[in-house]
């Protein structure tokens, strides 16, 4: 995809982000397409989104099996996948792919040309008070290098190189009662976006997780 992307050079200072190795994109860069050995990522995800370095492998995870690039999402679609890994995690439950599309529809954001947004499924919302869209998150963005500092073991390659045109669709979406018993055990608890701040983001993926502690809702 050719870029169709523009932005001034922006002074990120170091102390906004943690301790990995970080730079500016160049004019010749995009967040559609990053120089070999590094990824793209947008300020607003760290600042208001919750996402911390290492980022975490069930977040790479599921863009790997959604064939898309970390850039890709809009911070409405990061803080819906956050909350829900984040309430699972709290829970003891398995939580990937498969049970989020059976929660949410993922759509293009036309407004920001390929990327994408995320939005719960009717009488199927888990998280209250994320917006739909937000403002002038594009304008901050910047590389790290691939490294254990930046993405711990997960292997980047998994991710595309270039923005993918679109997701990868599959899966069924009828409503079991294995789902209604995600549905009421995800609902359990503080479930207003204000509540996920850093420290408990942090604590949530601390967690076993997929480690074995963590129990399988039926019928999914």
């Amino acid at each position: 995809m050719a870029s169709s992307f523009s932005y001034p050079l922006l002074t990120i200072k170091a102390d906004r982000l943690e301790a990995v190795v970080i730079d500016l994109a160049s004019t010749f860069e995009s967040p559609e397409a990053v120089r070999d050995g590094y990824g793209g990522a947008y300020l607003s995800f760290f600042e208001t989104c919750g996402l911390f370095f290492p980022i975490p492998e069930p977040v790479l995870n599921i863009l790997a099996e959604l064939g898309l690039s970390l850039t890709q999402m809009c911070p409405n679609f990061l803080k819906h996948l956050l909350a829900l890994l984040v309430k699972a995690r709290e829970d003891g439950l398995l939580f990937g792919l498969d049970k989020l599309r059976h929660l949410v529809l993922m759509k293009r954001n036309n407004p920001n040309a390929g990327t994408f947004l995320m939005s719960p499924r009717p009488g199927r919302q888990i998280v209250q008070g994320i917006p739909y869209r937000d403002q002038n998150w594009r304008q901050e963005v910047f590389l790290f290098k691939i490294y254990e500092a930046s993405v711990g073991s997960f292997d980047f390659s998994k991710l595309p190189c270039y923005w993918a045109e679109d997701i990868v669709h599959s899966g069924r979406n009828s409503m079991t009662d294995g789902l209604w018993g995600l549905i009421g055990a995800l609902r359990r608890g503080h479930s207003d976006w204000s509540s996920f701040d850093h420290s408990r983001i942090r604590a949530a993926f601390l967690m076993p997780g997929e480690s074995g502690v963590a129990s399988e809702i039926a019928g999914v």
